[in-house]
């Protein structure tokens, strides 16, 4: 009995040391991260970065939080300012600033997008610039 607690004791630290994020160095981040970062950041530069067993997550120095899935291309993008142009497809991003605000948040999913305004409308936009819901947060 005593050998089955200590196994399960044992397996279940050893899961959640490999379950937690581990941090590592930005230039540890996908070669397609790190371009996202340098061409849709400009001025702002990477300052801690972590992995996990899903992907990996960069915090630049302007306050932005970019959650990237393992092979490099972009989840979810936060910021307390207002996201560049050109991260959503255009017509996308079209529909989205035709709501009077400005992006500070998009989740990217199967088929849309999920995008936040400075003003607190969140919007659920699909590919092809048409919003598919719309509400006040």
């Amino acid at each position: 009995m005593k050998k089955i607690i200590f196994t399960l004791v044992v397996s279940l630290f050893a899961f959640s040391v490999f379950a937690n994020d581990m941090p590592i160095q930005p230039n540890q981040l996908p070669a397609n991260a790190q371009s996202f970062v340098a061409s849709k950041f400009a001025g702002a530069n990477i300052v801690a970065a972590k992995k996990d067993r899903d992907g990996f997550e960069a915090a630049l120095s302007n306050g932005t939080k970019i959650d990237f899935a393992l092979n490099g291309e972009w989840d979810s993008i936060e910021s307390y300012s207002v996201l560049p142009a050109g991260i959503l497809p255009a017509p996308v991003e079209a529909a989205a600033n035709a709501q009077g605000g400005n992006i500070v948040k998009i989740d990217r999913d199967f088929g849309y997008f999920e995008v936040k305004l400075q003003n607190n409308v969140e919007l659920k936009i699909d590919n092809n610039g048409n919003i598919l819901k719309r509400e006040l947060d």
